[in-house]
């Protein structure tokens, strides 16, 4: 993702006054997010947040920290920011202002919700090792939600810990990727079944040309010009475009469903996101945007059926038949749809029938 700085604060040229920052947020307003938090505000979520730390010190993210982990080889803490992006993704899912009412600085979606800061990059380790072991631990630490705004290369490993992060019921969504950046095909672990792969749209509701597209794409949300906090180091405020905003919104529309609906799971979260998000492009899913652009307001209100398993994961063959043995298990291929009660009732119809047929006999030999 690319960024644009704005000092404000930390004896930075002030460019923006802090309480711009908020009406810059035009994210907020074409998603509707403010009548979403009259539903919910993403309160006893954990989103794990895996990128470059997140700056606690930020006041945009006062008391929204967690204690974290380093995965990056380096011993900085993972609530200190090497590079800033970490830190404007935590703010786009749980920033949440400051100043009276907390009118100033940037809004998070879920700005109730609590990061979990995982570094994955920045250090010696090899970036993939790092973020394997970081879904692994983030899973095993309760994340509800798992973030990952940036491109990884596929490997066995990365899909093994996806699929342990999905086992353990974290809802995992992920950037497909930036053109600008060299990008030509959707990456990992966005590119997994039942992981949320996010793309970008810009002010008007268009695909953006800086977003990868690709068959794997589930979702679409804001990714241009979006304004964020940023660590120290980079300045407080800093603007970007790339698929890394579009998905930390995403991932902040998933906490504000985990806090509406407590006792959901990963696969419910997972069908409210596709279910209700607004179709753009051709009808149904398409390369682009997926299912169509991020709805938060339906996200929480839309009456939605139950489902038993990630919409996102096809079922193995041995899945298929087992279910199909399981709707065939107590009644006969003659009877499909009869249980003992109506075989029964079928067998008082026929005896009832044949006496019947008996008496007719009787008389007829009188």
């Amino acid at each position: 993702m690319s960024l644009v700085v704005i000092g404000v604060g930390l004896g930075a040229p002030a460019v923006a006054r802090a309480d711009d920052i908020r009406d810059r947020e035009w994210h907020l307003r074409y998603l509707g997010v403010a009548e979403a938090q009259r539903n919910a505000r993403g309160e006893g979520v954990t989103v794990a947040v895996l990128d470059t730390g997140v700056d606690y010190r930020h006041p945009d993210l006062k008391g929204a920290v967690l204690e974290g982990r380093t995965f990056s080889g380096g011993r900085e803490d993972a609530r200190d920011d090497v590079g800033g992006h970490g830190t404007a993704m935590a703010s786009l899912i749980a920033g949440r202002g400051h100043g009276a009412r907390h009118r100033d600085g940037v809004m998070g979606v879920a700005p109730g919700a609590r990061v979990l800061p995982v570094r994955t990059y920045g250090g010696g380790l090899v970036r993939s090792k790092a973020l394997q072991q970081a879904i692994r631990w983030a899973a095993d630490h309760d994340a509800d939600v798992i973030n990952v705004s940036q491109g990884y290369v596929d490997d066995s490993a990365t899909r093994d810990a996806v699929d342990y992060a999905q086992a353990k019921g974290a809802v995992v969504i992920a950037a497909v990727g930036n053109t600008t950046q060299g990008d030509q095909k959707v990456a990992a672990p966005a590119m997994y079944p039942g992981v949320v792969a996010v793309s970008a749209t810009n002010e008007h509701g268009n695909f953006a040309e800086e977003s990868i597209s690709g068959p794997e794409v589930v979702l679409s949300a804001p990714g241009t010009d979006i304004m964020a906090a940023g660590s120290g180091k980079r300045g407080m405020y800093a603007t970007g475009t790339g698929t890394s905003n579009s998905t930390a919104i995403v991932s902040g529309v998933a906490a504000l469903i985990k806090s509406r609906y407590p006792d959901m799971d990963a696969a419910n979260i997972i069908n409210r996101l596709i279910a209700t998000a607004d179709d753009k492009g051709p009808n149904g899913r398409d390369p682009q945007y997926g299912f169509g652009i991020v709805n938060p307001v339906k996200a929480l209100t839309a009456d939605e059926p139950f489902v038993k398993s990630n919409p996102l994961v096809k079922p193995s063959p041995s899945d298929a038949a087992s279910a199909a043995t399981a709707a065939d298990d107590g009644s006969s291929s003659d009877f499909p749809l009869l249980g003992l009660a109506g075989l029964a009732a079928l067998l008082f119809v026929v005896l009832a029938g044949l006496g019947f047929v008996l008496v007719r006999r009787g008389h007829a030999s009188q």
